[in-house]
């Protein structure tokens, strides 16, 4: 079982590094695989997504594919808020929100598919640093509360807002860091943390995250839009599927 867990976690990265949207698959795959209890699946998920988060930021901000100050309300929108979605997630069951969340992602994957239309500009507010806040406070906390990891919510929300798709993946990776190592506070002081199995799970994250960033490099704006949208369908049709028992 444990060989099934490091694989799906290598095509995780894989998939982190190529769209920013996969880490979701990771709490479900521990639940079932892994022996763990649902709440220290979360938290050890969510814990492993510090180490794409560091390489990733690393090498798309050496290729320039973002500037570090245009992360920085992304990272601070997601340090305040996904420490009390972990506390939350400790004391509630999360069930409905995650189903929430689910068809939330359905509906942005389902919108980011959908081309732009010919000449148009970003919204000024969402391209802003309050905008960027607001997106990475509100999916820091479902990343806290859920262990899906935020950016399967934030890279589609940036995409319809107007960021290009290359560019809303590489600033979901410093955002990343931010948002996982918060939650993970909370899930420390709740206990959520199997550290004996976290640095497998990063280390398998990183082989794939590698492969995907070198894919990344080489599609087209298009492609990585649909490959965004029809990831974020799918994971989120999985999540809510799982959520409701079918599987």
């Amino acid at each position: 079982m444990m060989i099934v867990v490091l694989l799906v976690c290598l095509l995780v990265g894989f998939l982190v590094g190529l769209a920013g949207v996969g880490g979701i698959l990771v709490p479900p795959v521990l639940i079932l695989m892994s022996g763990l209890e649902p709440h220290t699946a979360m938290g050890t998920a969510l814990a492993s997504f510090i180490g794409t988060g560091f390489v990733g930021t690393w090498l798309y901000h050496r290729s320039g594919h973002y500037r570090f100050r245009e992360a920085v309300p992304f990272a601070l929108g997601s340090l305040v808020c996904a420490a009390p979605g972990a506390l939350v997630n400790a004391r509630i069951d999360a069930g409905p929100l995650v189903m929430i969340l689910a068809v939330i992602i359905i509906f942005a994957g389902a919108c980011t598919l959908r081309p732009p239309r010919a000449g148009r500009a970003g919204s000024p507010f969402w391209l802003g640093w309050k905008g960027r806040a607001v997106i990475g406070g509100a999916t820091g906390f479902m990343a806290g509360l859920t262990g899906a990891g935020g950016p399967v919510a934030s890279i589609p929300w940036m995409v319809l807002v107007g960021y290009s798709p290359i560019h809303a993946v590489a600033l979901s990776m410093p955002y990343q860091i931010a948002t996982s190592f918060s939650g993970s506070v909370g899930n420390m002081l709740g206990g959520h943390v199997d550290w004996l199995l976290l640095p497998a799970l990063c280390a398998v994250q990183v082989a794939g995250l590698l492969g995907g960033i070198a894919m990344a490099r080489r599609v087209s704006a298009p492609f990585l839009r649909t490959v965004i949208g029809a990831l974020c369908i799918g994971l989120g049709a999985f999540l809510f599927l799982r959520q409701t028992g079918c599987f």
